[in-house]
């Protein structure tokens, strides 16, 4: 991938994963202005290893897998494609970008929603070779794509445990969109499409996959899925004779926001033990995957911003950034409290003083940054920047144009500490364009 660069490097030796130099930051909104993300190769790279790593007592091979849905960013795309990680995709678009960032497509795990049959004709033809069914007529799509191209591709079925999940998205419910059941009358379940891939010749069994969650609080959960899971493994082999070469377990990593939640490490040494079982249980060895999109790039990206303007509303200060849910929209949707910084940061300030409100540009009362105890809003004025941390998964993907906002720039910072631009910032005349502007004054008849 061809570079240019923005700025100077930095000093290997005056680096940490979530330090930064303000001069810097300051140099790089006079460049692409404000606001703009700012991306961290080396927290991508240290999240990649904790994650490997929590999984290290596993008695196999394990393989993590990064959700590309969280942030398809191409710079991203291109540094966990060079270090060998697998990739989680759900669309052909998807596909593109990854493909087009250098990314191999024997290292995807293929999970469409839709299992359309023209989308498995495409993605099968650019050379997916693991797909992952969530129904009875995807698995017939998927066969007779196969089977139009010649292909033969290793198919894992989506499981839906049905268990208690405490989490900030739950993916495992009674009746979900996700998944087929374990067991029930239903035509569509996993012992059923496990014996219809069994016998047919356009595809070959693979493993089982399930998703319970993002930002999973209690790992309590994945020991009664692996249960659940253990039973039914049990009752297959006496009705087919599958043979297990994987296990994708999903994601629900969960990332600081401001409240406590399990490590990587002590979610690991739980679902370890929990699958070593498995391994003892059905004497076959296999492949673990663990996929990830909020983990392994939420901590890598900030998003830095300008306080505008500002009032006091009785004795409250309230400060207004140039920012706001339109490009961070889990403040509106999930009511997300990222640690927020004044830059320069005021290192005498007194904790316990009461923290400034913080609120964003748009006309809307839903717009307010919720500030939390990791935040420093000491000498909050009009013109300093304000950090804005661990917004790496799902804001740079849900940038919208309210209010005619375009988007921002997203600068990225490898590993040597050079910095380069990884997105243009919009211009005001691209979104007019982008909205139908072109098409105003030459109009395209559709009938």
């Amino acid at each position: 991938m061809e570079r240019s660069s923005l700025l100077y490097y930095e000093q290997k030796t005056a680096f940490t994963i979530n330090a930064y130099n303000e001069q810097a930051l300051y140099y790089l909104a006079e460049r692409v202005g404000t606001p703009y993300y700012l991306i961290d190769e080396r927290a991508l790279r240290a999240n990649y290893e904790k994650l490997k790593s929590a999984y290290s007592g596993f008695n196999g091979r394990t393989v993590i897998a990064y959700s590309i849905k969280a942030n398809f960013n191409p710079y991203i795309l291109n540094f966990y494609s060079g270090i060998g990680i697998n990739f989680d995709v759900t669309s052909p678009e998807e596909l593109y970008f990854l493909l087009k960032s250098g990314g191999n497509p024997e290292k995807v795990i293929y999970t469409s929603v839709t299992e359309g049959l023209n989308e498995y004709k495409e993605i099968l033809s650019k050379g997916v070779k693991r797909v992952i069914v969530s129904s009875l007529n995807g698995l017939n799509n998927l066969i007779s794509a196969a089977h139009e191209l010649n292909k033969v591709p290793e198919v894992g079925v989506r499981i839906n445990p049905e268990v208690q999940v405490k989490a900030e998205v739950k993916s495992s419910f009674k009746i979900s969109k996700f998944g087929v059941p374990l067991s029930g009358s239903s035509s569509e379940t996993a012992i059923k499409l496990l014996k219809i891939i069994e016998g047919n010749n356009n595809v070959v069994f693979g493993g089982f996959h399930f998703h319970l969650g993002s930002q999973i609080e209690d790992p309590s959960a994945y020991v009664q899925a692996f249960d659940k899971l253990r039973a039914f493994l049990k009752k297959a082999k006496k009705e087919t004779d599958y043979e297990l070469k994987f296990l994708d377990i999903g994601g629900g990593t969960p990332v600081n926001y401001g409240i406590k939640v399990p490590t990587p490490e002590e979610i690991g040494m739980q679902n370890v033990d929990k699958i070593n079982e498995l391994i003892n249980e059905t004497g076959k060895q296999f492949e673990l995957v663990v996929e990830s999109g909020r983990f392994l790039s939420a901590e890598s990206t900030m998003l830095v911003s300008k306080i505008v303007n500002s009032k006091f509303y009785n004795s409250r200060k309230i400060i207004y950034l140039d920012t706001g849910y339109h490009q961070l929209l889990d403040i509106a949707l999930l009511q997300q409290i990222y640690p927020m910084e004044v830059i320069p940061t005021d290192d005498t300030a007194n904790s316990q003083d009461e923290k400034p409100l913080v609120a964003g540009r748009l006309c809307d009362s839903m717009d307010m940054f919720q500030v939390g105890p990791e935040s420093k809003l000491s000498d909050a004025d009009i013109g300093k920047l304000v950090v804005i941390k661990n917004v790496g998964a799902y804001s740079i993907v849900f940038n919208m144009p309210f209010h005619s906002q375009v988007k921002p720039a997203v600068i990225y910072r490898d590993e040597d500490g050079e910095y380069f631009l990884a997105r243009k910032k919009q211009t005001v005349e691209d979104l007019y364009e982008e909205e139908g502007g072109s098409l105003l004054n030459n109009e395209v008849r559709l009938t």
